[in-house]
């Protein structure tokens, strides 16, 4: 008996190790989240702010589940097959639990194949009403306002503006769902003068004929949906060069990225959005904002932009989501996040019952000098909050969606 309690001891001295080892083990497994948005090309200063808000969330949020995040970036090429092919590839080779970042052109590719990929995808950067209404689908969540919401913005905003009640409006924009969502929101909106539109390719780099248009209309309000890389800077740029900045009010239907803000400089006050995703001022009284405004210049050393805070308050709803469901299964992730609740910087948010579109604010106003600077910005949107409760009036199940 004596010569078996040595090798007893052992024994537990093994097994007390491998079950401590496989413990820390089990702490160390990150959890993978993929993101998938445009990393080359015109576009990509949108990817660069959405990838910048996301890692600025994952490092304030901290590790879930006691786990550690590991962000698996993937280049969706701006284009529907590949950002297929990319989000195939995160789940099936990567094993993401979730997809983060897409825009539109991504997020319309993957409701034909969110079934079989299985993962809950959140984007932060969509605006066509269909993929949360008539088209939504179990595992796609978006957390900024889509387009139908900015027809009440563009409303209000109008009402407030005398120079827009009495405007001739026309719609300049490339040549893509979209943008031609945003043209018929626009003629949507009760008494307004529609003069017409023109869209251009989306590789157009000389905006000259189709400025030349607007003027010949006699447009003195110009809705803009171009994309909002180098493109929409290019766009406003031979705008003030041909004169249409001093004709008419150049109005961005979701706002302008602060990067692009910072490139026009005082050009940007011949700019008022009519209901942008996010705005880094709106720091002024939530604090949610400041906390993430001041992480953000720590960690990447220029403001939050648009994209950057939509995409951080996504992330923030997934994280959020994963540690109420206590784990990293994909339905219990979805059946979270249909109840999570969390404070972003867009403000708390949460998503519509029985549906997937987030009860997300817009923010109306003008750009402006920001005397003094702040985080390195001289200019800015002024900000004017406007509710979702006066943006999405209707239920989930009212505006089309049955899940």
């Amino acid at each position: 008996m004596r010569r078996l309690q040595p090798v007893l001891f052992a024994l537990c001295v093994v097994a007390l190790s491998t079950a401590f080892t496989a413990s820390v083990s089990a702490q160390g497994n990150s959890i993978k989240i993929g993101v998938l948005t445009v990393r080359t090309g015109p576009a990509s200063p949108i990817g660069d702010d959405i990838v910048a808000g996301i890692q600025t969330a994952t490092q304030m949020y901290g590790s879930i589940l006691g786990r550690p995040v590991e962000l698996v970036i993937e280049d969706s090429l701006f284009n529907p097959q590949n950002s297929v092919t990319k989000a195939t590839k995160l789940v099936q080779s990567n094993q993401v639990s979730a997809i983060l970042g897409t825009s539109s052109i991504e997020t319309l590719a993957l409701l034909a194949v969110a079934d079989r990929l299985g993962v809950p995808i959140i984007t932060s950067n969509s605006g066509p009403a269909a993929i949360t209404r008539e088209r939504c689908n179990k595992w796609v969540f978006r957390t900024n306002a889509e387009d139908h919401m900015s027809i009440y913005s563009l409303q209000d905003l109008i009402s407030q503006t005398p120079r827009l009640q009495n405007a001739k409006w026309f719609t300049l924009g490339h040549d893509y769902p979209w943008s031609r969502l945003v043209a018929g929101s626009v003629k949507e909106v009760k008494d307004l003068n529609y003069v017409g539109e023109t869209f251009a390719p989306l590789d157009t780099t000389d905006w000259a004929p189709f400025i030349a248009r607007a003027r010949s209309a006699g447009a003195t309000a110009v809705i803009m949906p171009v994309t909002l890389g180098t493109p929409l800077l290019q766009f406003i740029q031979q705008a003030n060069e041909f004169g249409l900045t001093k004709e008419a009010v150049l109005v961005a239907p979701i706002g302008l990225p602060d990067w692009l803000v910072a490139k026009l400089g005082s050009l940007s006050t011949s700019v008022v959005s009519a209901g942008s995703w996010a705005a880094w001022r709106y720091e002024d009284s939530e604090p949610t904002t400041k906390t993430f405004n001041e992480a953000f210049y720590k960690q990447h050393g220029r403001v939050a932009g648009m994209q950057s805070l939509q995409a951080g308050s996504a992330a923030l709803m997934l994280y959020n989501a994963i540690a109420k469901a206590g784990s990293t299964d994909p339905a219990a992730v979805v059946k979270a996040l249909e109840s999570v609740e969390v404070r972003t910087p867009v403000g708390p948010l949460k998503f519509q019952p029985g549906g997937r579109q987030a009860l997300s604010p817009l923010f109306l106003g003008p750009y402006e000098a920001v005397n003094p600077p702040r985080y390195g910005a001289q200019f800015a949107q002024r900000v004017e909050v406007f509710p979702a409760s006066k943006s999405l009036p209707k239920s989930a199940a009212e505006l089309g969606c049955k899940l």
